[in-house]
């Protein structure tokens, strides 16, 4: 494989760090690069609990599937896999559960990236909007089902592995997201990349902030919210498979719209995937030399006396050791794209200040990565009184993270070679 791992146990000078992981596939020259990506329908085939809103709203219908959406890269003899799912959220533990059953000798777990687009519109997955609070609005049957398909999803990508040309562009999206805690704060870049083979799309990543919650709480028919019209502009047009990674969507990155039509839902997918298409308009296939990754787990206190009271009546299963709950970041680089992956929905303030550390060109915060702790808010603006802090492990989550990710800087020299 010609990976290299070097394993930092209990580092002085980051005690909360566990154990850090840095997977370099670099190599001299320019690689080949493979792509495959695939879909999976995902939709509930009953009746289910949607996610958001409060407890107790029961799914009437389907409008339009939630789906499995994967790419899978290689790259200078490293094999990453990118999984969306158009969920509220997955946990750290039912992540692992599908990097384990997908993984292989070529792509390892540490190597699969899972991330959730916070669809508001969708199955309760996490177990918080169930009848009452009291009672999870997770249906297990339904839950071993999504592991099952995201599993097909990313082993059906990797068997539709091709050699491939990569572009990345960027852009700026104005008029679908607003900031609903903190006027103005928006993160309003828009990254799309675009694997080809012999002029043909393989598949399209966009990478943006904002809620799948154009549709609001009166919905009562799944969908995938705004992404759903992403999806379909950016495949009639462009071919191949779309995939969606949210990011700093947090304290509350919502759609901006008129009212919560399906009218305006579309306005909002159609204009951002425009975006997505318009800014690939043009640009050149980008050069890589290999996937670095380097990943940490790192421990956070839960001071949310809710969430604790939750798990310890089994609503919320998560193991909580010591008054902490255990996480992961991942960062990435290839070519002119870092990535990294935040545990949550971090406010723009926090994504902003994490993106101020990435060195490369085109700058991906894929919210929501491997796992949902809630709002991720700076610790100097965390105030009890308001409806995130609510609904977020607690006012160290934003330190912690942001201090990790400076660590795995500096565990690279700052720099990562891709």
């Amino acid at each position: 494989m010609g990976f290299e791992k070097t394993i930092i146990m209990g580092t002085a000078s980051v005690p909360q760090f566990e154990k850090t992981v840095v997977t370099t596939g670099a190599v001299a020259e320019n690689s080949p690069i493979f792509a495959g990506t695939s879909k999976v329908d995902i939709t509930p085939g009953k009746e289910v609990y949607i996610a958001g809103y409060g407890q107790n709203r029961l799914s009437t219908g389907t409008h339009d599937p939630v789906w499995a959406r994967c790419l899978v890269l290689e790259i200078g003899n490293t094999r990453t896999a990118f999984l969306a799912l158009d969920l509220v959220g997955l946990f750290l533990g039912d992540v692992e559960k599908i990097r384990n059953g997908a993984a292989n000798e070529l792509l390892p777990a540490e190597n699969i990236i899972v991330s959730s687009t916070h669809n508001h519109e969708g199955p309760d997955t996490m177990g918080l909007w169930g009848p009452n609070i009291m009672q999870s609005g997770v249906d297990d049957d339904y839950l071993l089902s999504v592991r099952e398909m995201a599993v097909k999803c990313i082993k059906s990508a990797e068997k539709n592995l091709v050699k491939a040309e990569i572009k990345i562009g960027q852009t700026y999206v104005d008029g679908v997201a607003k900031n609903g805690r903190d006027e103005g704060i928006l993160d309003p870049v828009l990254v799309a990349m675009q694997a080809t083979c012999d002029g043909e799309t393989i598949g399209t990543l966009v990478n943006f902030a904002n809620h799948p919650e154009a549709l609001g709480s009166e919905n009562t028919l799944i969908s995938s919210d705004w992404p759903n019209y992403m999806y379909n502009i950016i495949e009639d047009l462009l071919g191949g498979v779309c995939i969606f990674q949210n990011g700093a969507l947090g304290g509350m990155v919502t759609p901006d719209v008129r009212n919560h039509s399906f009218e305006e839902t579309e306005r909002v997918g159609l204009t951002t995937g425009r975006c997505a298409i318009g800014c690939l308009e043009g640009a050149t296939h980008m050069d890589c030399r290999g996937i670095d990754h380097i990943s940490s787990k790192i421990r956070i206190p839960v001071a949310n006396e809710k969430f604790l009271a939750l798990r310890n009546a089994g609503i919320i299963k998560r193991d909580f050791v010591d008054g902490e709950v255990e996480t992961e970041i991942h960062l990435l680089r290839f070519g002119s794209v870092e990535m990294v992956t935040l545990p949550g929905e971090a406010l723009p303030g926090v994504g902003l200040s994490v993106k101020k550390l990435m060195k490369a060109e085109h700058k991906i915060l894929i919210g929501l990565g491997n796992d949902e702790l809630g709002y991720i808010i700076p610790e100097q603006d965390f105030d009890k009184t308001k409806y995130e802090e609510s609904m977020s492990v607690g006012p160290k989550a934003a330190p912690r993270i942001e201090d990790a990710i400076k660590s795995m800087y500096q565990v690279t020299n700052g720099t990562l070679n891709g």
